[in-house]
């Protein structure tokens, strides 16, 4: 997919075409209308969205009186008890100021609605559904504070809750029964998340600090969500940072990233102002813009993750010198995108088109397409892609993947982790292999590439493909990647095997504890879990501060072994100098002071994990004691609880860790026993 320039439109008056703060969508009757919003001296104008052609001029508006200029450049709009608005920021206002929206796209009268707590000089607004009631959440600017109002039957607010904070974004994002605000402000490059009481209406701050530092999103200019493959998804441009990231939403509010891109020479998003996310018919588009001079467009995956589909860079034609504020809009077949420039006047007008999406499909086994644009994705089990015509997007699963893309422009997207995966017919200079999802790499020249007789063998630390050329013969890496990756650089937002690294440590909870995908697991907080199915690949996931974890797993049964991976957190002093004084005793054939050892005692004895019990144990046990280094750092292991560890001795410390467990629809529940190598005493 592409995006290809159209026009520049304006409307031949400076006021009204030039310094374009904000671009809003509405619909009347099955039409769309798009308002576009100039600053102090400006207006409004209303253009009617044309499939296939330029957008037309149905009505302006100059902002005139006490409001021209003191008005902002945003505008949102809202219904207010049938009445639709365009909202404005109206910094002198003490009510909700805003045009009329008719029936037929054109603007009406201004108006005022009572007065706020906090005043009309706003920064964002968003409009809430809860059942019948409607809620308005507004950021004031003079005050640091969101409110929540409620629209009355008359169109009049009341208001039903405050909150301390500021925010220049703010979106609404209902997951199950919850409502939630996303809050977002550039300037304290603050991303907040509320959750919205259902009664009341009343914000509650959600803490999703932990989630949010770890991607590292400097001033972040715009927040988008969107619903989309049975999951609630945040997406955040970042101008600081250059940067776009996205997030899943829980039924709790907790966010988890899932991907996080930064612009290079490929893409056109630095400095990224605005982004629009749009579903078009079960796939997911997302379009950024800023001080890049372009407009660069992704699709995201069922998993969360961008794959970068075409950046547009501006021309002599095109208006795109310094992007501030960019729509999307769906009209028949082909997405239509407006740009507005903070240089050059008017909106220009790109388009993609939509006309041949086909199926997003996620199995085992084969896997087929259809003769459109599909997006097929292995699974944990061994997958067969088999697209047809069409522009393709193929994406390995964790279990071995051959991928056949058919005719057309295929993306063939790697993913990291998983076993060999084949592509049958690489079409050299039409298809594209993306490897975003491998850890570190940023170059071609990083990878083990070697020719073939049918292709080519590409290896990168413990991945290898398998490329076989659709015209025969043998491939370069040039016939492959060109020269060089294209893209934005994907930055690690999982961090739990990151270069052989452990995950994070904790004290834990040592002894039988039980396992479940459905609630906290104490045991496991900031553990790495991995479940291998049988035949099929290993699924990574990491719990989180309660321990809780989703392996992502799809619908169905499958057996398979799951195992468990956590660090020790020498800050707990769990593991003393008289641990390794008891080890010291039991490597001369001597029992700890309290008695007979357990085979708890003898697998928490062999840090080293060489299967016999001595001088060497103890030694590595005292440095972990003393915050020495040492080649054999203190972990947890977890075993099946029920485990039959009855003939160990201290020179013969033998078991296996993990459980076999049966997975049903993604839904996993077991025990096992976590010990903590090292310590002994609480054995």
């Amino acid at each position: 997919m592409t995006l290809q320039f159209e026009r520049v439109v304006a409307t031949g008056k400076p006021a009204l075409d030039s310094g374009i703060g904000d671009t809003a969508l509405k619909t009347f009757n099955g039409v769309t209308y798009m308002y576009s919003t100039t600053g102090p001296g400006g207006g409004v104008v209303a253009w009617r969205i044309v499939e296939g052609g330029a957008p037309q001029v149905i009505d302006e508006q100059y902002f005139t009186g006490s409001i021209s200029m003191q008005v902002g450049r945003s505008g949102v709009p809202v219904s207010l008890a049938g009445n639709d608005q365009l909202i404005l920021d109206v910094d002198t206002a003490t009510g909700l100021v805003g045009y009329a929206l008719n029936a037929d796209g054109t603007i009406g009268a201004l108006q005022e609605t009572g007065t706020l707590i906090g005043g009309g000089d706003i920064s964002a607004v968003v409009q809430v559904s809860l059942g019948a009631t409607s809620l308005l959440t507004i950021a004031h600017e003079d005050t640091d504070q969101i409110n929540t109002y409620s629209v009355n039957a008359d169109g009049s607010l009341s208001l039903t809750g405050a909150i301390s904070g500021v925010a220049d974004s703010l979106q609404t994002l209902q997951v199950g029964t919850g409502q939630f605000i996303v809050a977002a402000d550039a300037a304290s490059s603050s991303i907040n998340t509320y959750g919205i009481n259902p009664n009341s209406g009343v914000l509650n701050t959600i803490d999703n600090g932990d989630a949010i530092a770890t991607l590292g999103i400097n001033a972040p200019t715009a927040v988008e969500v969107v619903q989309a493959y049975g999951n609630s998804w945040v997406v955040v441009a970042g101008a600081g940072s250059n940067s776009i990231s996205v997030m899943h939403m829980g039924a709790d509010g907790k966010l988890t990233p899932t991907d996080h891109v930064l612009d290079t020479l490929h893409t056109r998003f630095e400095s990224v102002q605005d982004l629009s996310v749009i579903d078009v018919d079960g796939r997911v588009f997302v379009v950024a813009g800023g001080g890049d001079d372009g407009i660069t467009l992704f699709t995201m995956t069922p998993e969360g993750q961008l794959i970068h589909l075409d950046s547009f860079a501006d021309t002599l034609a095109s208006g795109l010198q310094n992007v501030q504020t960019l729509t999307v809009a769906h009209v028949g077949d082909e997405l239509q995108i407006f740009a507005a420039s903070q240089e050059d006047a008017g909106l220009t007008q790109l388009t993609v088109s939509v006309g041949d999406l086909g199926v997003v499909r996620e199995g085992s086994g084969v896997v087929s397409g259809s003769a459109q644009d599909d997006m097929l994705t292995g699974s944990i089990l061994s997958s067969t892609l088999m697209a047809g015509d069409g522009d393709d997007i193929l994406i390995a699963g964790a279990g071995a993947t051959t991928m056949s893309g058919g005719s057309g422009a295929d993306i063939f997207v790697m993913r990291s982790g998983s076993e060999l995966t084949t592509i049958t017919d690489f079409e050299a200079g039409t298809d594209r292999l993306d490897m975003f999802d491998y850890l570190l790499l940023r170059s071609p020249a990083q990878l083990s590439f070697n020719s073939t007789a049918q292709g080519a063998r590409i290896e990168y630390r413990d991945e290898t493909i398998e490329v076989i050329s659709a015209a025969g013969g043998p491939l370069t890496s040039a016939d492959v990647f060109g020269s060089g990756f294209d893209g934005p650089d994907h930055v690690p937002v999982y961090f739990g095997d990151f270069g052989g690294l452990t995950p994070p440590g904790s004290p834990g909870v040592l002894g039988d504890v039980n396992i479940s995908t459905e609630t906290d697991n104490p045991a496991l907080a900031d553990a790495e879990i991995r479940f291998t199915p049988q035949g099929g690949g290993t699924v990574v996931a990491t719990a989180d501060s309660e321990g809780r974890f989703d392996l992502g797993l799809p619908d169905g049964t499958f057996q398979g072994e799951l195992d468990v991976v956590k660090s020790y957190s020498t800050a707990s002093a769990e593991i003393t100098a008289l641990d390794a004084l008891q080890v010291l005793r039991m490597s001369v054939g001597l029992d700890p002071t309290w008695g007979p050892a357990a085979p708890e005692n003898l697998i928490a004895a062999d840090i080293n994990q060489d299967g016999t019990i001595n001088a060497l144990d103890a030694l590595a046990i005292l440095q972990v004691a003393v915050g020495q280094p040492t080649p054999h750092e203190a972990k947890w292991v977890f075993l099946d609880a029920d485990a039959d560890l009855s003939g160990m001795t201290r020179t013969n410390v033998d078991y296996e860790t993990g459980v076999s467990v049966t997975a049903v629809d993604g839904v996993v529940t077991t025990e096992m026993t976590s010990i903590l190598l090292g310590n002994l005493e609480a054995v």
